[in-house]
This record gives structure tokens, sequence and C-alpha cells, in this order.
């Protein structure tokens, strides 16, 4: 933690704030929808179709492309390039599947342990606000609000909404104007989330200050970020 007490928290959402991965670890919500594609002939196996949509993720949102992609376009793009022909034209299948990821989605979603105490220990002494990466519109400020979290923050700027992720600057910046701040007020903020490139680096790239939230001990994860402000659990996070 800082020694000096922020202005501003910005709070990732998913993993942070509300928690949605299963028991392996995986956050990509698809899992009640994954047998669809396979059903319809575009993939031998739920796995087959689960590695590619994998593999589409690591191909077009980890470069320099900051652009959201919305989840229908998502599906479409790994249906497309399956080597199979289904049985249902493919923008059809990607309706389908948005629909029951829609209805299937938020029941897997909860508050992270701890989240209502930490936000009842920092309420009315700093502002807070919450910066998401997300692939459809309004859906972070949604599921606060189903949790009763959404009163806590002044605003949500959500990737899906805007059009532009984490880490790329553009949503950082929209951030900070819903903040009332300009760049050279970037470090009275504060940035809190599981993610180290997104919610660690990027902020820090744009003069704000940053705590990464380890996560390591309730899920597994494929490698563990390390930093020196680091908190595992919400108890750790508090005002001085």
């Amino acid at each position: 933690m800082p020694e000096s007490r922020p202005r501003w928290i910005f709070f990732d959402c998913f993993s942070t704030l509300l928690d949605d991965f299963d028991e392996t670890g995986d956050e990509s919500g698809l899992g009640s929808i994954v047998d669809i594609p396979v059903r319809e002939g575009y993939f031998a196996t739920t796995r087959e179709f689960a590695d590619a949509y994998s593999e589409w993720r690591k191909d077009r949102l980890t470069g320099d492309d900051s652009r959201e992609v919305l989840l229908q376009d998502r599906l479409a793009d790994v249906l497309a390039a399956s080597e199979k022909t289904g049985l249902t034209p493919v923008q059809c299948l990607v309706t389908e599947m948005v629909e029951e990821f829609e209805k299937s989605y938020p029941e897997q979603v909860r508050p992270t342990p701890g989240v209502e105490a930490m936000l009842a220990a920092w309420r009315g002494s700093v502002r807070m606000g919450v910066v998401s990466n997300f692939y459809l519109p309004g859906w972070p400020r949604r599921l606060l609000a189903d949790h009763g979290l959404l009163h806590d923050f002044e605003f949500v700027v959500d990737s899906a909404e805007i059009g532009f992720r984490k880490p790329g600057a553009g949503i950082y910046r929209q951030a900070l104007r819903r903040a009332g701040l300009t760049h050279d007020r970037a470090d009275e903020v504060l940035f809190i989330g599981d993610n180290l490139r997104n919610d660690v680096l990027g902020p820090r790239s744009m003069g704000m200050n940053a705590v990464y939230f380890d996560r390591s001990l309730e899920r597994p994860m494929p490698e563990r970020g390390e930093w020196a402000d680091t908190i595992t659990r919400w108890d750790e996070f508090r005002p001085r």
C-alpha cells in the first residue's frame, strides 16, 4: 500500500470485485455454451472448441491492438475459422450461443471474499470508480448492481461500451476524464486489480499508483505476478 492516501481508487471488476472463474481457474465464462458448436458439427469436442477460443484470445487480445471485440464477434471468428462445416449457419449459431451465455453466466458470478467489508472501510474517505474489460456492453455495471456493490462507485468504464480495452491507454484516459482528472494529476489515483499487465503496469505507465491483487491462493493461475505493492486478501487493503 502506498504511504499516502489516494484521492481516487480505480478498481478492476472481474477477479477483483466479482469472481467468475470456475474450479479450473477458467474465467472465459463459456462453460455453459461449449457443447453448442460441437452439437452443430463445427468442432469434434468441447475441448477442441475451448482451445480454439483460447488461441483466438491469445492471438487477438495480447498484442498492441487495444480495440475491444464483442462476444458475438469473438464467437463468429472462432466458428468461421473451423475447418468443419456446421449444420447451422454461423450467425444463427452465434445468436443462440450469446443468448445462452446471457442466461447462464450471471449464475457463476459472485462477490470476491471480503469485498463488502473492504468497500465499507474506504467509503467516505476516497472516491471510487471501476475500469473493466468485458465483451458485453453494460454488463460490469449490471453485475455489480446485482450483487449490491454498484452504489459505492461514481462511474463504471467498461471496454465493450467505449470500444477499447486495457492495457491500451484509451480506457485509462477515459477513466481519468470521468474522475475529472488531467493527466498530470494521475498520481492522485490508486489502481488495483488481479492482472499485472492491465491493472498495474498499464496504470503506472499513465502516472497512476497501483496495487496488485494476487489471486493465486484462490484460483489456479498460469503464472504469479511479482510486484512490490501486493495484497492477497481484501482485509489487507484498508486506509492507513
